[in-house]
């Protein structure tokens, strides 16, 4: 048996109490394993101009986030790899590295920008952040309507 995997024996059962585990046999161990450490992280954005702004492609909101990233962290901020995994003109799912998460938390939301051929100013907000893909896939709110209208 692995050393970081925890054996859960079950109880002994007591011959003056009537309680009957429902397992076929009591004395075999169960396993658990507890994920410990996730590799990336996942932020639900999305971009708000000051004026309205021509749309932008998943290339160039890439370039705006990194632009964030290197304003607000420098050379080191401009390193940490984001991969823009769903992109939906003005909002994107976005993954970061774990360790990274809160870094790249405050620069998006803190760091205002401007638009390359325009006279707006933009910066990006977050609308949900999770350990899990599933957690910015979809809003709960959206989903609970969209299952009441169906």
């Amino acid at each position: 048996m692995p050393a970081d995997m925890e054996v859960d024996r079950a109880p002994a059962t007591d011959e003056n109490t009537s309680h009957t585990d429902p397992s076929p046999n009591p004395t075999t161990p169960t396993f658990k394993t507890t994920v410990s450490h996730q590799p990336f992280y996942y932020f639900a954005i999305t971009l708000a101009a000051s004026a309205p702004a021509p749309a932008i492609d998943a290339a160039q909101y890439h370039a705006y986030i990194a632009l964030v990233l290197r304003q607000w962290l420098g050379a080191v901020g401009g390193a940490v790899p984001v991969d823009v995994l769903h992109y939906a003109y003005p909002q994107a799912t976005v993954r970061v590295p774990f360790d990274r998460r809160q870094a790249v938390w405050q620069a998006v939301t803190v760091t205002p920008f401007r638009l390359l051929g325009s006279d707006a100013t933009a910066s990006f907000r977050v609308l949900r952040a999770s350990a899990f893909a599933m957690g910015v896939a979809a809003g709960s709110r959206t989903t609970q309507a969209a299952l009441l209208t169906q």
